[in-house]
């Protein structure tokens, strides 16, 4: 028996000479991992900023209140100056007023039995988190987090994007665009807890150090997007439209100054947004343009030599090509016109008449110079590149209707990107939206440049744009968009739209782009209208927002009245036109010249 014994105590006394010994190292650590707990510190996102440093995104700090309900139990507090334990039920009443919920709700939380982690609260702000602190309820713990809120609210929705509530990661717009940017890196303490759930101070620590994101300023000009948000508001609400989008570029730099859309969502709310208006029209939302493409029509015709303003055109109540008649919206009878005012009146069929001179491939080469078919460098999330087939593929009615906006797609923004190369004395500048980044020291890093590009030239450039003021002369389609006092170039689209959940078409896109003072423009304007319920004219729908934001534009820069041009064109030929001359484009020298 005292064998036994004896040999019992050694086994023991060898076990515990060996965990003093030699393991106790390996069991200090052990005992440490038990009591240790991991913490991320979450970056802070990077400010959103516009032109002028005003904030459109900012993170502020947040917590969230977590809770350990085999701890909480323990709760004491001091009566009658003895530490007494109170438990959950107290720990429940002293956090209710602090967390806005009731006792009932809290205990809830605090007695259930299979779990050591159950989250309280979300989005806590510091001070009520240091209340919470001051109780000392064991197993009440903060983890640092950070909220996500946009002071603009839904004059910039579409644009400035938002981010997922759960990771804070960006989901949309410029959020989604700049998140390595904006994200930063998250911070990794490992630390000593106590019984009541709190950090030891002074215990041992690993840390990783956070590094916030950085800061990004916008092109966008906050004040000229809220203007234009509301104009466009208020418009398509007027005339029962489904959407719209205005788009405001800088001539000289393709900088974006503004891109609303409307329908648009608060960011800061996020739970009344529709799937639909998530995204911004500006960028995602493809179309045929109508007769805002005659633009690049007719500056080809004009760089080819096929016309000069002053051309005679004579236009007939309908056209034959490719099996079809052809017609103008508005039915008359032989016109004599002039190439500057088949631009003015918006015709179809003479505009078909310039365009059929010129070969489909070098037509498309230009189309392709000015931007259509393929998506802007600015990377937006969802963009899209619109659509333009081959030269190869114009056949049949498509060889005619792609010279007057219809049978390709375009995005607001690179039509608005036709004009900005027209007002830029045909210098094509490719728009930006972002002029750069924050770094440490808090210096901005502009982006890259883009690389202009000539499309035309200055004398073409030129030429048209005196032809496009006619558009909103007395004889052009355009009146809503005069401004008293300066010269306005632009031009009115009205063009059927192709729904493709119905694989027909089905409503009209009614725009109108526009820049001035003429003469010396700072600015195109872009405003396009989606399917109304109330008209289809792109002059009368669309040129009413656009003279509204343009005028705010005028106005806020301080420009001078336009003086009266140099250059007279006219609308109608002075003369009857004859089909035999050669300088008159007509269906008769079409047949002749074989088109």
């Amino acid at each position: 028996m005292f064998v036994a014994i004896l040999f019992v105590f050694t086994i023991f006394a060898g076990q515990l000479l060996r965990i003093q010994a030699f393991d106790a190292s390996a069991t200090q650590e052990a005992a440490l991992f038990k009591r240790s707990v991991k913490t991320t510190t979450p970056a802070m996102r990077g400010q959103i900023l516009d032109t002028n440093g005003q904030v459109l995104a900012d993170s502020v700090e947040r917590f969230t209140i977590a809770a350990d309900p085999k701890i909480i139990p323990g709760y004491t507090v001091a009566i009658h100056g003895v530490r007494q334990e109170v438990g959950v039920t107290r720990a429940a009443a002293d956090l209710a007023p602090l967390l806005d919920m009731t006792p009932t709700q809290l205990t809830k939380l605090f007695t259930r039995s299979n779990t050591r982690y159950v989250v309280v609260k979300k989005e806590v702000n510091p001070a009520i988190y240091r209340e919470i602190r001051s109780l000392g309820i064991p197993g009440i713990t903060g983890e640092r987090t950070a909220q996500r809120i946009y002071p603009t609210s839904m004059a910039l929705g579409q644009l400035v994007g938002f981010v997922r509530p759960s990771d804070q990661s960006g989901a949309g717009g410029i959020e989604q665009m700049l998140d390595k940017t904006l994200k930063g890196t998250p911070g990794v303490s490992v630390a000593e807890r106590a019984r009541d759930g709190y950090i030891i101070p002074g215990s041992q620590r690993v840390d990783t150090p956070v590094v916030n994101g950085r800061d990004v300023k916008l092109t966008i000009d906050a004040d000229l997007q809220w203007y234009a948000q509301n104009a466009l508001a208020k418009q398509v609400t007027a005339v029962g439209a489904q959407s719209g989008t205005a788009v405001v570029m800088e001539v000289a730099t393709g900088k974006v100054r503004a891109a609303a859309s409307y329908p648009t969502f608060d960011p800061n709310d996020l739970g009344d947004a529709t799937k639909s208006s998530l995204g911004n029209y500006a960028f995602n939302d493809a179309f045929e343009p109508g007769s805002t493409g005659k633009l690049m029509t007719m500056a080809a015709a004009l760089e080819q030599g096929v016309i000069t303003p002053d051309t005679g055109v004579i236009v007939p109540p309908r056209l034959p090509r490719a099996g079809t008649s052809f017609k103008d919206n508005e039915p008359h009878g032989v016109e004599n016109m002039t190439a500057t005012g088949v631009l003015a009146k918006s015709s179809n069929m003479g505009t078909m008449l310039i365009g059929e001179r010129v070969a489909p491939a070098i037509m498309e080469a230009y189309y392709r110079k000015f931007g259509v078919g393929s998506k802007t460098p600015v990377g937006f999330p969802g963009e899209s590149a619109g659509l333009l087939a081959g030269a190869k593929d114009w056949v049949s009615t498509r060889r005619y209707t792609v010279l007057f906006g219809q049978g390709y797609a375009v995005t607001a923004i690179q039509q608005a990107g036709v004009f900005q190369t027209i007002a830029n004395k045909g210098i094509r500048v490719p728009p930006s939206l972002v002029e750069g980044t924050v770094n440490d020291s808090g210096t901005l890093i502009p982006s890259p440049p883009t690389t202009p590009t000539r499309v035309v030239t200055e004398d073409t450039a030129v030429k048209l744009s005196r032809m496009m003021e006619e558009v909103t002369g007395e004889n052009g389609t355009a009146s809503a968009a005069r401004i008293k006092g300066y010269r306005v170039a632009g031009k009115t689209g009205t063009a059927d739209r192709y729904d493709e959940k119905l694989g027909r078409y089905n409503g009209f896109t009614a725009s109108f782009i526009g820049f001035a003072p003429a003469e010396a423009p700072k600015y195109v304007v872009a405003v396009f209208i989606q399917k109304p319920s109330a008209g289809m004219f792109g002059g009368a729908l669309a040129g009413p927002v656009f003279n509204q934001v343009m005028s705010y534009l005028l106005e806020r820069t301080g420009a001078p009245p336009s003086p009266k041009s140099t250059l007279d064109y006219h609308v109608w030929a002075d003369q009857p036109l004859s089909s035999d001359d050669p300088e008159v484009i007509s269906n008769a020298r079409a047949k002749r010249d074989g088109l």
